[in-house]
């Protein structure tokens, strides 16, 4: 089976909203840059960012589908580790998404416990502030797959006219349509060596970096139950 043959609406889903994602921070960092800074901002007691917020709120359906797709249709991911595959990949967004909102802290408030708040170094309820082997770490390896699985990948198939057809890897690696959301992330990756116009401070940011992961890793496990579906 190509694995090039999926919905109209899922392909159309792919290139559509990383694009529109990707023109209108442009537009808005050129056009509006105190807007964007706005948009940047990290979260506090005051209230999160756009971006921050976004981030969270994209990860919710891949979560959502990586869930359905486990439970419903993990007797037709062929070999029998593609399943846990898609689990592993759903719990690593719910820790995601779970520190990206220091687990609740800023929507219900509460003060960060005290011996917690000694070890963490922004004073919050996460993980990530107290070792880079939570965040940083694990985050490279994340984008490294990113941009090999979502656009080096992708490019050579495009090269060979060949579609990728169905394989022991079918599971394992990101679908070539992913390659809009790999292109966005790689726009912004590599923005923050752009030293025009304020680029590398506004759209080269860790907060919109993180947010291209999240839509990149979001759309990944949406495609599992799409393309388990398909198979059945």
């Amino acid at each position: 089976m190509s694995i090039t043959k999926l919905p109209i609406w899922f392909s159309v889903l792919l290139h559509v909203l990383p694009w529109s994602l990707c023109l209108y921070f442009f537009s808005i960092a050129l056009t509006n840059p105190e807007q964007m800074n706005l948009y940047l901002s990290r979260d506090s007691l005051e209230g999160a960012g756009l971006v921050e917020n976004l981030t969270v709120i994209i990860l919710i359906p891949g979560i959502v589908a990586g869930l359905y797709g486990f439970f419903r249709f993990r007797s037709v991911m062929k070999p029998g580790w593609a399943a846990y595959w898609l689990l592993l990949w759903t719990l690593a967004c719910v820790y995601f998404a779970g520190e990206e909102i220091s687990w609740g802290q800023w929507f219900f408030q509460w003060n960060t416990p005290e011996d917690f708040a000694q070890i963490n170094d922004q004073n919050e309820t996460n993980l990530h502030n107290i070792s880079s082997w939570f965040d940083q770490k694990p985050r490279a390896l994340v984008e490294l797959w990113i941009f090999i699985g979502g656009v080096i990948m992708p490019f050579y198939s495009l090269i060979q006219r060949k579609p990728r057809q169905m394989s022991s890897s079918f599971w394992l690696h990101p679908i070539p349509q992913l390659i809009s959301a790999g292109m966005f992330f790689t726009i912004v990756r590599f923005s923050r060596w752009m030293e025009i116009y304020e680029f590398n401070t506004l759209l080269g940011s860790s907060e919109l970096r993180e947010l291209c992961v999240a839509l990149f890793l979001s759309l990944f496990l949406i495609s599992f139950p799409v393309r388990a579906h398909m198979l059945k």
